[in-house]
């Protein structure tokens, strides 16, 4: 199925902000992919990440795009920003490069820096709740191992937090909330937030070693907070 003109810049932005601070990570083309549904086919997706790797043919693909219609703009710059915030607060390269986007599709510099603002505020406090139940799901044997510990550790320290912050939320690593503290909070956010959450949970279930405690406890979560089966495979399957 052809890409839609907003799908089509979703990618495109968000691959130029993956590409701002020069470091572009091992499958962060698969997180920018992400960004959109499962209607982009395998060979849509390999062409795509192909032309996601040349910054320079990116920039001229963007170059030569019509803009998409004014009511997917807001949605395309919060996907962008959503790829500098996802190691970071998002550097102000990032943010020089977000800003060149938000002018190509209508937005003035002030705009797009309070809706950077409000977007980091989401992230805060999705992070949070990441961290509680990444912490769940690290003890759920009882026990935390060195580990577990090590890949909760990596995971906060890749949060969009200020770094005191990150610090405190490793304190979550010997005491971690309740299972339905977590339902309760997913349960306040918005669908696609929750998805947004989940998602960055996945790693810790494929971190080595036999898993199915902890994935059972996803889906459990999952399934309570409205995500469809279909899409816990998607997420589970990545």
């Amino acid at each position: 199925m052809p890409l839609s003109p907003e799908q089509e810049w979703t990618l495109a932005a968000c691959g130029l902000v993956a590409h701002a601070d020069g470091i572009v990570e091992a499958g962060e083309w698969d997180r920018v992919l992400w960004m959109l549904d499962e209607r982009i086919g395998d060979d849509d997706a390999s062409a795509w990440i192909d032309l996601l790797a040349d910054r320079e043919r990116l920039r001229a693909h963007v170059d030569g795009l019509a803009p998409p219609m004014p009511f997917f703009c807001e949605a395309i710059l919060e996907k962008a920003w959503r790829m500098a915030l996802a190691d970071g607060e998002g550097s102000p390269q990032e943010a020089a490069v977000h800003d060149e986007l938000a002018a190509a599709l209508g937005t003035d510099a002030t705009a797009a820096a309070e809706l950077r603002e409000r977007w980091l505020a989401q992230a805060h406090r999705r992070s949070e709740l990441v961290a509680g139940f990444a912490a769940i799901l690290a003890n759920l044997d009882g026990q935390l191992d060195p580990s577990e510990a090590d890949a909760y550790d990596q995971l906060v320290q890749r949060m969009p937090l200020p770094a005191e912050r990150r610090e405190a939320l490793k304190a979550l690593r010997d005491e971690p909330p309740s299972v339905e503290h977590i339902v309760g909070e997913l349960m306040a956010m918005d669908p696609e937030e929750r998805g947004i959450a989940l998602l960055a949970l996945v790693p810790l279930l494929q971190a080595g070693g036999e898993r199915a405690r902890e994935r059972a406890l996803f889906v459990d979560v999952a399934t309570r907070v409205a995500i469809s089966a279909q899409e816990i495979e998607r997420m589970l399957d990545r």
